[in-house]
């Protein structure tokens, strides 16, 4: 009996997703600081699984989940970078000017990833100051809006391309379900866009199963119906 009950515990513990996180971080601001490693399995309801100090710019998260999760680190209530629990050792930087996250195929992807899309928000931020600045010496919104509206368009297409491409790269893992929540979560209720649309469509059902994906998606079409019933 006692055999039999260790030989159980051994098969539920070699299920576990053991992960050892070591970051690093040169922003002085954060010694001393409390942080927090927060999952959503179900996309809503946020659970913090670990937390740690930051000791003279080193912290480090270690323990086990049951499965392969989509993070996100947290100090206090404001979230800092997300990041993929998997079985590996991850080393995390933070500084002034950016995160970064090392080890694990998922993370790999998941910040070259980030690196583009923050390239174009970048060149986006960029089109806004250009405009300011042609407020400034006199242009009208008329003049600013046919000079940098052309631009402002294909950055967007550009965008969702690249946000689009990832969704359905990642089907089948944790990061096609948890960047598809983002996608859908800045939408002040569920709408059915032409790219949430097009993601929809091209999903298997393991997507589709997602609880928060189905409820979305059952909602938003439901609201579609109201709203072009209304018209």
């Amino acid at each position: 009996m006692i055999f039999h009950l260790l030989s159980c515990l051994l098969a539920l513990t070699s299920c576990a997703e053991q992960y050892n996180i070591a970051g690093n971080t040169s922003a002085s601001f954060l010694d001393g600081r409390m942080l927090y490693l927060r999952v959503s399995p179900d996309g809503v309801q946020e659970n913090c699984v670990d937390s740690c100090e930051v000791i003279h710019g080193r912290f480090n998260f270690i323990g086990d989940v049951d499965s392969i999760v989509l993070a996100q680190i947290y100090m206090d209530e404001q979230s800092m970078m997300p990041l993929v629990i998997e079985n590996a050792k991850l080393t995390v930087q933070v500084d002034n000017v950016g995160q970064s996250v090392m080890g694990g195929p998922l993370n790999e992807a998941l910040y070259a990833f980030l690196q583009k899309k923050n390239r174009i928000e970048n060149e986006m931020w960029e089109v806004e100051h250009t405009g300011i600045r042609m407020l400034r010496d006199g242009k009208s919104p008329e003049e600013v809006k046919e000079k940098l509206n052309p631009k402002v368009e294909r950055l967007n297409q550009k965008l969702e391309e690249l946000e689009t491409k990832f969704i359905m790269d990642n089907y089948d893992n944790v990061l096609g379900p948890g960047f598809f929540i983002q996608l859908c979560n800045q939408y002040p209720y569920p709408i059915m866009t032409e790219q949430i649309r097009k993601i929809v469509k091209k999903a298997p059902p393991s997507f589709l199963c997602h609880p928060y994906i189905s409820h979305y998606v059952r909602t938003a079409q439901k609201n579609m119906h109201l709203i072009e019933a209304s018209h």
